[in-house]
């Protein structure tokens, strides 16, 4: 009999015929749900609102934003993709990342605290959300691939020292403002001998609180507990007289639906910048529903473009700011026993019920608070372990990682990405002009062929054994043709094999060089056989006159059996050390 998730992961893989289900996959969960599911999905419930309500508030800010647009952005988006996503657990909403990323994509159109800037920041929603939307219809799911490892280490901890730093002024109980992060440090530092002794106090006792309880009880919501505390701390004592910030009064009430009265120039300003978040809103919710998806768990890329589109052009059309998958509440939820999305509706009506009748409560929240919050919300950000193993593994991407980091750090959140996506290109690049070729020899003790550096292997005698690691393009065939020249050029080559495991691909331009080379093996009276290569690369050669089904073996040792046999005798090869070849 099949266990609970076990039919949560049958819903989500059979393939269906187009309904509603296939239009909308939170129906089929609501057509086969279980009892024994519910208490799950009501625990997860409780346990994603207690966190999301403190959250959605403190991000706000980082986007620069009322707290009133957090609590849209936290309900909005996160009913739409309930009910399009195809993951059964991941939560969207709004993000410390996302809401950075927000705030500084307005911030050189409009000044943050204006009617402007917030008007500015729905649209930026409304054209990440488009830009998804496109991305999904034209299939374009692999462009997340483009935000490697490398990049999302040093963009992420970028990202988190820029939102940390942001809020500190808030705890001590200053304004500090600076361009960057470098600029807030600065600023930050100058406004130290005015720094609110009652708000530094309120601050750390916060996030001591928040870190003792998230460490011993971790299913409490610390967040939540921590708000409730501080706010009746400031009844009790009066702390906003003693000069300790507040919220102040959160509007009540469902959000409007409504497009910002700006104009077509404002859309074309903002392009670039959604077309940067979009890429990370995509490939970092991609990353954590398959995190959270299970093994056997089918997440469809294009489908989720569609899903995330949909929730950030609704949750602009609310008046919210841009919003993405979060991995704080996803893992909350699936450690508090979430089964299906239908957690998430309930999470949707109990963040309806707090707009509509619990944000008087919140007025007394300290501004301290909330900045200690998003502090402690991203420290996980803020880690130099992940790029010290980088550096001991691999030095390139520890250096695309470094650059990232310092992009963000010294330009912009978005400078930042496209500077580490850059290098990564040109990097890789790099590797594909300059392959990795490999001479073989036999190995004593198998026959098989492998690199001649290993021990107890040793070359053919006559023949290079040349091993191309890569596709063969424009780009890099001369590698391959200078190669095989130089050797012959030596005149102690009598054949040559290329192992062509690696070669997937011949374009025109690789295929003109191959004949050219194989000319002048011809010219020169040596062998040439090709191992291993496989179909596709073997018929374009041929619909470029370049016909190898001759000289084409499934096996290396074949290859080299059927060259050595047509090897003449010593006495009879001719001595080509004098000749220079046409392209050496």
């Amino acid at each position: 009999m099949a266990t609970h998730d076990q039919a949560v992961v049958l819903m989500s893989t059979v393939p269906r015929e187009v309904g509603l289900d296939r239009v909308m996959p939170v129906a089929g969960s609501l057509s086969a749900y279980r009892r024994g599911w519910l208490q799950g999905d009501i625990a997860a419930a409780l346990t994603v609102w207690a966190v999301l309500v403190p959250e959605s508030m403190a991000y706000a800010g980082i986007a620069g934003l009322p707290p009133q647009t957090g609590l849209y952005v936290a309900t909005v988006p996160l009913l739409v993709y309930a009910l399009f996503g195809t993951s059964s657990r991941m939560t969207v909403g709004p993000t410390a990342t996302v809401a950075a990323l927000s705030a500084a994509t307005v911030a050189p159109f409009a000044a943050p605290g204006t009617e402007e800037f917030v008007a500015y920041s729905v649209l930026l929603s409304m054209i990440v959300g488009v830009v998804l939307l496109i991305a999904g219809v034209a299939k374009l799911g692999i462009l997340s691939e483009f935000l490697s490892e490398p990049v999302l280490k040093g963009f992420l901890l970028g990202t988190g020292l820029i939102i940390a730093i942001g809020q500190i002024d808030k705890v001590l109980g200053v304004e500090a403002e600076g361009e960057g992060f470098f600029g807030q440090a600065i600023a930050l530092v100058r406004q130290l001998p005015d720094t609110s002794v009652p708000s530094l106090v309120l601050g750390v006792v916060a996030f001591v609180l928040l870190t003792v309880l998230h460490r011993l009880v971790p299913k409490i919501p610390a967040a939540l507990v921590v708000v409730i505390v501080s706010i009746l701390a400031v009844r009790a004592f009066d702390l906003e007289s003693r000069g300790i910030e507040i919220v102040g009064d959160i509007p009540a009430g469902l959000p409007s639906l409504g497009i910002p009265g700006v104009g077509w120039d404002a859309v074309v300003s903002l392009v670039p910048g959604a077309l940067g978040i979009a890429i990370v809103v995509y490939g970092e919710s991609m990353a954590l529903a398959k995190s959270f998806g299970g093994r056997d768990h089918r997440v469809d890329a294009n489908r989720e473009l569609g899903a995330l589109g949909l929730a950030n052009v609704a949750g602009g059309l609310f008046g919210g700011f841009a919003s993405g998958g979060s991995s704080s509440r996803t893992a909350a939820a699936s450690s508090a026993g979430q089964k299906t999305q239908v957690s998430s509706l309930m999470v949707g009506a109990l963040l309806v019920l707090t707009m509509l009748f619990l944000t008087p409560l919140f007025r007394d929240l300290p501004e301290p608070v909330l900045g200690v919050i998003v502090i402690h919300a991203v420290l996980g950000l803020i880690k130099l372990k992940p790029l010290s193993q980088l550096r001991a593994r691999a030095g390139n991407e520890f250096t695309i990682a470094v650059a990232t980091l310092a992009g963000v750090l010294v330009f912009d959140i978005l400078d930042g990405l496209i500077i580490g996506v850059f290098i990564s290109i040109v990097l890789l690049m790099k590797r594909a002009v300059r392959p990795r070729t490999t001479i073989l020899g036999r190995d004593t003790a198998t026959g098989s062929f492998r690199s001649v550096e290993n021990e107890g292997v040793e070359p053919v005698p006559g023949v290079l054994v040349l091993r191309f690691d890569a596709e063969l393009f424009f780009a890099n065939v001369s590698v391959l043709r200078d190669t095989v020249l130089l050797a012959v050029h030596t005149g102690v080559i009598r054949a040559v094999v290329l192992d062509a495991e690696a070669v997937t691909h011949v374009d025109t331009t690789a295929a003109a060089e191959v004949s050219e080379v194989l000319r002048t093996l011809d010219e020169r009276q040596l062998a040439f056989a090709v191992a291993r290569l496989k179909t596709e690369p073997l018929e374009m050669l041929r619909r470029c006159g370049v016909d190898l089904s001759h000289c084409s073996y499934a096996r290396v040792a074949e290859a080299v059996d059927a060259v050595v046999a047509e090897q003449p005798d010593d006495r009879e090869q001719p001595d080509h050390r004098e000749e220079t070849p046409g392209r050496p």
